[in-house]
């Protein structure tokens, strides 16, 4: 993932288990919008980081599949847990 190194924070491998199985997925945090829904998204950014991914998983046949997490504060999710702590408070 070196081609987007700018764009990626962190990344690791998680385990699903459920009774039907396992599956291994390469989770992906960036430092960019994720989502057309989120302010300041620019799909070039994400089709690089995208790209990356997929390099990845065909190089590790292993990995059952991919999620790629937003850590851009534009996306305000943060906000939520506020609200939560506020109405807890309340």
């Amino acid at each position: 993932m070196l081609a987007s190194s700018q764009l990626i924070k962190a990344s690791w491998i998680a385990v699903e288990v459920t009774r039907q199985g396992a599956e291994r997925i390469l989770v992906v945090e960036t430092y960019i919008a994720v989502s057309p829904l989120e302010h300041n998204y620019d799909a070039a950014k994400y089709e690089k980081v995208v790209g990356c991914v997929r390099k990845v998983l065909a190089a590790n046949p292993d990995i059952d599949r991919a999620s790629i997490l937003s850590m851009y504060r534009g996306a305000n999710c943060t906000k939520l847990f506020r609200a939560t702590e506020e109405a807890a408070a309340a």
